[in-house]
């Protein structure tokens, strides 16, 4: 028996932009084929084919031409079904669960909780790769995922998609539950939801089921490309010999590594074209269980741990980390580097080297204690490209200028400072003489909560787009999980204390000393009450000098927000365009300057950068959002160094790349938060359905 208000909405889910559709239907050795632009021809087309065989349709966009075909608004024998060069662009990316059973059979019961909880146990691996919240269907034999994508008909575009499905065949395919890797191709059929499965005799262990939708998110979004290419990139891949693998053409023994470097593996299990081995740890982090080795029968191999912090780790840096010399001398460089920057520590206190209560006024170069520059305690700025410039993060002790234009991304900025800093074990604490403190926080929520935990909501007319008529924020039960995370480690000056230099100095002073803060924000100089007035240039190097003597003794690293001069709005922002004293930017330790990419910018910088500025900001879909110019780095000597980024308008974040998929640590679990908010739209079922609250906490 179908179901007719199910299928209209399958219809309206999968063909709503672009009705033409081909239905055909699967009986035996029979096939039959029509192709329809509306539902009601659909369903009065297929109800006499209800219970003889199953009814499926392309997910993808047809080419209006085939509408043309013999077939027209009527079933008919199989003449020219759809194939992959019918296919206009791709729209959908299917995950098809099949439980083990005999062929010719449908699951039951017991098989198919085993494919459901195969399915959720993805959902919530991709929601963690920054995969939009698809659309749930339960197959009848076992269940689908479908996520919006946006791709076009090429060849590149089919083997990103076969890569995917492989990587996940690999990860989760076992001997009870297969994601099937079939089903990359454009012109791939799959059921028609709302339609009932007609195989095998139906017995009362293993019915004949009606197909139907268990989850739409209210918004179905399109997941970038980007973000279905990390999931491809797990799928190993055979390594060339090169340089960098000392141009190895033997074999890799595997198992002779794993002897060796007592690697324990906990399972073993096959999957198409290859074996996964589960270990007992990653190595990387001790504390996490669920990591796994790919190796396909070809000898290629891959790494995959499944914690957040673990992302940036392959096979290369898995086997780094065992036998240094793998590779050679750069790449291990590169790991090390890698490896610290993403291992979360606690600060450490540098001490003095003490003679007496001050020490010598003078010193031999004995006298001073030798710091390795590799191991000075750094503050992650959270941005990567930044991070890597100036060797790590920002070190405590040194202060930070940081300056753009009115929009150009400093609160943002902070936001990540903010957060970063928490998520690595610092205490921060920020003065904003501009914000007022719920919006202050209600911006830091936004970037905390990342795209997958944020809600949607319009509030201007209809005149203008719909991302302009649109603001992301987070909802009240992501707030306040970002918020207990947040107690004991961040803290946010009261501005009804007023903007007194001289009370906030005494009062920075003794939050670092009572609670350990580790960096302080100051946003902005100019909203400061100094002992004058704020743009006195002899004030503000009295003022410069305080916050440098005040880093260095309380060994905590000071961040101030500096803005340009006003006239500086027509140029392009240069070290001299900050306002004030000369001394702000002569005695700071950074300074970044951060640039939004639009007409003028590209104006003025093309003058100062000439044919480098389209390769620092790129071009097309890969033209970045804006600039930060590292301007100075005093302890690397960095300067007018261009790191172009994304700005991730649902998160308010700034992202190398179009992903953003990076959990904080208020995320307990960072996999089953983010279905919290956003009601099903699906019709209501004739028998009791899974309840939502289990799709809020568990998918």
């Amino acid at each position: 028996m179908i179901d007719k208000e199910t299928i209209r909405l399958w219809f309206g889910i999968f063909h709503g932009d672009n009705p033409l559709t081909e239905v055909r239907i699967l009986c035996g050795k029979d096939t039959f084929s029509g192709y329809f632009t509306d539902v009601d021809t659909i369903l009065e087309s297929i109800e006499p084919f209800d219970g003889r065989g199953g009814i499926y349709s392309p997910m993808n966009e047809i080419n209006s031409a085939c509408y043309g075909r013999s077939q027209k608004d009527a079933l008919m024998p199989k003449k020219n079904t759809t194939g992959d060069n019918d296919i206009v662009a791709r729209r959908w990316v299917l995950i098809d669960f099949d439980p083990e059973r005999p062929s010719d059979t449908n699951a039951s019961d017991a098989e198919k909780a085993l494919a459901e909880a195969r399915m959720r146990d993805v959902a919530k691996f991709l929601k963690k790769q920054g995969f939009k919240l698809p659309v749930v269907a339960d197959s009848a034999n076992g269940y689908h995922l479908y996520y919006r994508i946006d791709l076009p008909n090429t060849k590149e575009a089919a083997d990103l998609v076969q890569r995917f499905l492989k990587s996940l065949d690999a990860l989760y395919s076992d001997e009870h539950v297969k994601v099937d890797t079939s089903v990359f191709n454009a012109s791939r059929i799959s059921k028609i939801i709302g339609t009932t499965s007609n195989k095998g005799a139906g017995t009362a262990e293993r019915p004949r089921r009606l197909s139907r939708f268990m989850f739409i998110p209210s918004q179905i979004l399109v997941t970038e490309s980007d973000v279905l290419k990390k999931v491809a990139d797990i799928f190993p891949e055979q390594e060339a010999p090169s340089r960098a693998n000392n141009w190895s053409t033997s074999k890799f023994d595997l198992d002779a590594f794993i002897q060796e470097h007592d690697i324990h593996v906990v399972k073993r299990s096959r999957f198409s074209g290859g074996e996964k081995l589960v270990l007992d740890e990653c190595p990387f982090d001790h504390n996490h269980k669920d990591a796994a080795i790919l190796h396909l029968d070809n000898g290629a191999l891959s790494y995959k741990c499944f914690h957040n912090s673990c992302q940036c780790y392959g096979w290369k840096e898995f086997r780094l980390h065992y036998d240094p010399t793998a590779y050679d001398r750069q790449a291990y460089d590169a790991f090390q580097f890698k490896r610290d920057y993403h291992t979360r520590r606690e600060p450490k206190n540098v001490e003095p080297v003490k003679e007496d209560a001050r020490g010598k006024k003078w010193l031999d170069m004995p006298d001073i204690a030798y710091v390795d520059i590799a191991q000075i305690p750094k503050i992650p700025t959270g941005i990567d490209r930044i991070d890597m410039e100036i060797g790590g993060g920002l070190c405590l002790g040194d202060v930070t200028i940081l300056s753009g234009l009115s929009g150009s991304g400093k609160t943002t900025m902070l936001n990540q400072l903010i957060l970063s800093a928490v998520d690595r074990g610092f205490k921060v604490a920020a003065w904003s003489g501009e914000l007022q403190a719920h919006w202050f926080q209600a911006w830091l929520d936004q970037t905390a909560a990342g795209s997958a935990n944020v809600v949607k909501r319009v509030v201007r007319e209809a005149t203008y787009t719909e991302d302009e008529k649109a603001i992301w924020y987070a909802p009240k039960a992501v707030a306040d999980a970002i918020h207990e995370w947040l107690r004991g480690k961040f803290w946010l000056y009261n501005n009804d204390y007023g903007a007194a230099w001289n009370n906030l100095r005494a009062d920075i002073q003794a939050i670092v000393e009572e609670r350990g803060v580790n960096m302080i924000l100051i946003d902005n100089l100019m909203a400061l009450d100094l002992d004058g007035t704020a743009s006195d240039n002899d004030v503000q190097t009295t003022f410069i000098k305080e916050i440098k003597e005040m880093a260095k003794k309380k060994n905590i690293h000071v961040v101030l927000v500096c803005h340009p001069r006003k006239e500086q709005s027509f140029q392009l922002l240069r070290k001299e365009s900050i306002a004030g004293t000369a001394n702000l930017t002569n005695l700071c330790d950074n300074l970044f300057i951060i640039h939004r990419i639009g007409r003028d910018f590209e104006k003025r910088a093309k003058e100062f950068l000439g044919d480098d500025l389209d390769e620092i900001i790129g071009t097309g879909e890969l033209r970045k959002h804006l600039v930060i110019e590292i301007a100075k780095n005093r302890l690397f000597g960095v300067v007018d160094a261009w790191c172009a980024l994304f700005f991730i308008k649902e998160s308010r974040r700034m992202s190398s790349t179009k992903i953003d998929d990076y959990h904080y640590g208020w995320e307990s679990d960072p996999t089953v938060s983010g279905i919290i908010n956003q009601p099903a739209q699906r019709p209501e079922p004739e028998e009791e359905d899974i309840p939502e609250d289990i799709w809020q906490n568990n998918f």
